[in-house]
């Protein structure tokens, strides 16, 4: 109970932190990207073709859920911990009945707060710009993509924040571009541990599009292959508890690991 009273208040504390100048304007940057990316090309290439539902779907979930959200969780949730080593607060959070635990639930919740809105922003502004036949199912599952990825994303990163605190953004870096850039698009067993896998399914499932091949059809194979045969809930009940059980590792570590302050280190 302790660490849940806690966490409000390092949640404040840390979202005063970001309304600064320089941060608000990587947040105006990262949110503005895919629609300004997507408009300079609609302005290129001309009117798109009418049944443009499908390149709008996958345009935008690279860009949004893919991208802007991995990216901006990233940037917050990654040195969650190695911020306080460096800051050589930690030893003062440590100390505290449950400090620690409050600080990285805090933490985590400023991620997804602080991506969310740049991610929903702009998935609407980017999906306004393609303007497809079906704007409003589209709409729904980028959104629906887009908080799934907030959460999932950040608990990695913070997982990763709490196994690497001396390397975070290195580890971090290499753990999206390997896993879930690379592993996520080869067909293979691997590729089920990533987040881009269990997203891509939850949208090929939201849009329907599973259904347009029977067991029959040739290209069924290599359809279930890259996609799987599973239904959307058993992608959405695996992709949370996936998060859960990453939020539940770094919580686990952080409370039995003993961190080295750099005041330490330098002693």
């Amino acid at each position: 109970m302790n660490a849940i009273r806690g966490v409000p208040a390092v949640f404040r504390f840390e979202w005063k932190r970001t309304l600064t100048v320089p941060r608000m304007a990587w947040w105006v940057l990262l949110t503005m990207f895919p629609p300004v990316l997507l408009g300079m090309i609609r302005l290129s290439v001309g009117p798109l073709p009418q049944n443009n539902s499908e390149i709008t779907a996958v345009v935008v979930f690279i860009l949004c859920p893919g991208v802007v959200c991995m990216m901006g969780v990233f940037l917050w949730a990654t040195p969650a911990i190695s911020s306080e080593l460096e800051g050589r607060s930690w030893v003062y959070l440590a100390v505290r009945p449950h400090g620690a635990l409050a600080v990285l639930a805090g933490k985590y919740l400023v991620a997804v707060g602080w991506t969310l809105p740049a991610g929903l922003i702009a998935a609407t502004l980017s999906v306004l710009i393609m303007y497809p036949d079906d704007l409003w199912h589209i709409l729904w599952v980028e959104t629906l993509l887009v908080v799934l990825s907030c959460v999932s994303y950040a608990a990695v990163f913070t997982l990763i924040g709490v196994l690497f605190p001396k390397r975070t953004m290195a580890i971090g870096v290499f753990y999206a571009l390997l896993f879930e850039v690379i592993l996520a698009m080869i067909p293979a067993v691997v590729n089920i541990l990533t987040i881009q896998f269990r997203l891509r399914c939850l949208g090929v499932r939201w849009m329907n599009w599973d259904e347009q091949f029977s067991d029959d059809d040739p290209n069924a194979g290599p359809f279930q292959s890259y996609f799987g045969d599973e239904t959307a809930w058993w992608h959405l009940g695996i992709l949370l508890a996936m998060t859960a059980a990453m939020l539940i590792a770094a919580a686990a570590i952080l409370r039995w690991r003993e961190f080295t302050t750099s005041a330490e280190t330098d002693a």
